[in-house]
């Protein structure tokens, strides 16, 4: 009987990695860094997303405060019926909700697309 050397085991080694070029884009890891460059990525982000609330905001407390503008100079609104229902209710359902909807549906879209742009970024590399 013959033995049968088991065969020798060869350890493979990839080659080495040449660091890539972080000028480029920024990394997810640079947003940890407590160096310049991440605070700004991070600044730059919330920046944008401040713009995009003051941008719903701003018509959001018009809307709302353009009711209680409209009791107080014309308080008649309060004794009108429309199809039986008060005036003051159609005022509220249909002229303040909607938009509001409207406004926070606007809002979620163009949070959602300045995030995704943000990551995209974060991607490039």
């Amino acid at each position: 009987m013959t033995t049968h050397e088991p065969p020798r085991r060869q350890v493979i080694q990839a080659a080495p990695r040449r660091p890539s070029d972080r000028s480029v884009s920024p990394g997810t890891d640079d947003l940890y860094q407590p160096d310049a460059y991440g605070r700004e990525l991070l600044s730059s982000l919330m920046r944008a997303q401040a713009g995009v609330s003051l941008a719903v905001l701003v018509p959001a407390i018009s809307l709302l405060a353009l009711y209680p503008l409209l009791a107080v100079l014309l308080p008649s609104l309060a004794g009108y019926e429309v199809l039986g229902l008060p005036l003051t209710l159609l005022i509220l359902g249909g002229g303040i909700y909607p938009p509001l909807v409207l406004l926070g549906y606007w809002y979620v879209r163009r949070a959602e697309r300045l995030e995704q742009r943000f990551v995209e970024l974060l991607k490039e590399q």
